[in-house]
């Protein structure tokens, strides 16, 4: 049985071992990409550092001789001084060797992290929006915002660190073998042995912490809810801000017991370890002063190797430790590179068709279904859609029915599951997405609320066009939110915010129209809005659909609302339930056809007669 445990300690260290090798040449591809004549004077830097710290020790093993025929002859204090010069020159360059090095690795650290939160950003914005409806995505960007930033400028430091242990190390064996070979396995082994007690721990600390993803989330979510001020009129209307702190703490306190567990248990090890180190220091200095005194070392040699073997524990302690750091690296930098290697599943194609504008016939869903990753049943099924240029379409139906679905299938931020969707005959999938995208304008029912100025909430609907103040007013009045803006302390440069300076903040219904004046800002050929006026005022509500024809100028336009006297001018109307189109037809029509909008009509109407 233990023999099994011991092939099995000894095929982990391997595996893990080999792991770190394929993570450190994806990090030397990072350190290339950031700067290669960078990263080449890292490396001479380095190397320069660990020659002129070895030839200070060998500079003071002079030193120490000199001195001893010094005792010995008068003759020999003009050798004394010379290796007394030696020595402190070799200090001094050894220091600027060091500084230098220290500051050529800080700039390198910089310039990778921020590499690496590029790629963080690049690939966040390039994932499909399905990725972030997913716990599990949401904790592989978690570890990946761990591993970024200053996780590479760790592992930098970490490498350098290493690499300049390594090389001192083997020239301190080096010059230990020409004085007494016979320590070197005693020395081995006791490295070995805090390898090993790194390499074990920095795993099972590693496994812990991916336990402990989701509920760091929790706590991190907790945290987030107390001293945010979204939540912060229901904290204390509710008197939940107590319950949330002690469920923060309780979790907390788990997370800190079970940490500190597996530190103990590590430091004990790691004790144990350096007491043995200890005990070995102590028995070869007892064997080289014996031997010093039986004349068959001199005394620069006793002190030397007395201070090799104090610089050679010190740089076995520093190649273990960068070892264990490089293991606990690549545990996290093999959750950043699995982020970086996941692709988006809406890709382009290498040779999509052009998108001719006008359009003619416009958008059309044939036959299309939607299921959610990891849903028992499709979200929309059979959905037969036409959105049309220059027309007003209506979408209606209860929550939950498939509508949000719906418009992110017709913006393609995802791909349906079945079926198509075609512009003027073509499957959207043969279109460039960026250029299909910018066909629509769309307010989401739980649009973003930007903290940045009113111009630029609103040309946030395409930050690639023109922004002119005429520009952005007029979106602001096609909105109806003109008025009240310029009653705003510093009106269209106010900053709508809280968090900064003078900033001042917006009504529910206030925010609406902003964000309905960034759907109108783009001149694109459909404005898509779902629940456009839910928070607005019925006196907005009227003004806003009193000339909604003149407002879209000649544009196609999607509502999705519960309130059905929004939609009522309407061209065509689709009734939406559980997924499927149950009615369609103009209101009319619908009304005549007594089904499920006339009941929904006739409900609202009852409370305004």
């Amino acid at each position: 049985m233990n023999q099994a445990n011991g092939i099995s300690l000894v095929g982990q260290v391997r595996a893990t071992l080999q792991a770190v090798w394929a993570t450190s040449r994806r990090v030397w591809s990072i350190l290339i990409e950031s700067g290669p004549w960078l990263t080449a004077g890292v490396i001479l830097a380095t190397v320069l550092e660990a020659a002129l710290s070895i030839g200070s020790l060998y500079a003071i093993k002079l030193l120490v001789d000199s001195i001893g025929k010094g005792l010995q002859s008068s003759h020999a204090n003009q050798e004394i001084f010379f290796n007394l010069a030696l020595t402190g020159g070799s200090l001094i360059l050894a220091a600027m060797a060091q500084s230098l090095a220290n500051l050529l690795r800080m700039r390198q650290g910089f310039l990778v992290g921020d590499l690496v939160s590029s790629k963080i950003h690049t690939r966040a914005i390039e994932l499909d929006l399905s990725f972030y409806e997913s716990p599990l995505y949401l904790d592989s960007l978690q570890k990946a915002r761990e591993a970024g930033g200053q996780r590479p400028a760790q592992v930098i430091g970490n490498v350098i660190s290493g690499l300049r242990g390594v090389v001192v190390l083997v020239a301190i064996l080096i010059m230990l073998t020409a004085i007494e070979w016979r320590l070197l396995p005693v020395l081995l082994v006791t490295v070995g042995l805090a390898l090993l007690v790194r390499l074990i721990f920095t795993r099972r600390l590693f496994q812990w912490r991916m336990t402990r993803a989701q509920l760091e989330r929790r706590v991190s979510y907790l945290d987030w809810m107390i001293t945010s001020n979204h939540h912060a009129k229901e904290m204390r209307i509710n008197g939940l801000g107590g319950f949330f702190a002690s469920q923060y703490k309780e979790m907390q306190t788990k997370i800190r017991v079970e940490h500190m567990a597996i530190e103990q248990k590590r430091a004990v090890a790691e004790l144990i370890v350096t007491a043995i180190a200890s005990l070995v220091f102590m028995g070869a200095a007892a064997f080289l002063i014996d031997s010093a005194l039986k004349g068959t070392l001199s005394l620069g040699q006793v002190v030397m190797f007395v201070l090799l073997l104090r610089r050679a524990e010190g740089s076995g302690n520093e190649v273990v430790a960068s070892i264990s750091k490089l293991v606990d690296d690549h545990l996290y930098l093999g959750r950043l590179f699995e982020f970086f290697d996941t692709m988006p599943r809406i890709v382009r194609d290498p040779n999509p068709v052009a998108i001719t504008l006008p359009m003619n016939r416009g958008i059309w869903m044939e036959n299309v279904s939607f299921t959610y990753e990891g849903a028992s049943r499709p979200s929309v099924s059979g959905l037969n859609f036409a959105l049309q240029p220059g027309k007003i379409i209506a979408l209606v139906g209860e929550n939950g029915s498939g509508k949000t679905t719906l418009i992110k299938l017709l913006n393609r931020l995802y791909d349906p599951t079945a079926g198509r969707i075609l512009l003027d005959g073509v499957d959207i999938r043969k279109l460039d997405p960026d250029a299909y995208r910018e066909l629509f304008s769309v307010i989401f029912q739980d649009y973003s609320c930007y903290a940045e100025t009113v111009t630029n909430n609103i040309r946030f609907g395409n930050v690639a066009l023109p922004h002119g103040e005429a520009e952005i007013r007029q979106a602001a009045t096609e909105a109806g939110a003109d008025s009240f803006i310029e009653e705003l302390p510093l009106a269209y440069q106010t900053p709508l915010t809280k968090l900064f300076d003078d900033g001042h903040d917006l009504s529910i219904g206030q925010w609406q129209r902003v964000a309905l004046a960034r759907s109108f800002f783009p001149k694109s050929q459909f404005v898509i809005m779902d629940e456009p006026t839910s928070a607005v005022d019925p006196a907005a509500e009227y003004e806003l659909f009193e000339n909604f024809r003149e407002r879209l100028g000649g544009r196609g336009a999607l509502i999705i609302s519960h309130r059905l006297s929004t939609v009522r001018q309407a061209d065509y109307t689709y009734v939406l339930e559980n997924g499927e189109i149950s009615e369609a037809g103009t209101h009319d029509e619908l009304l005549l056809r007594n089904g499920a909008y006339a009941r929904l009509f006739n409900m609202q109407a009852k409370n305004y007669l």
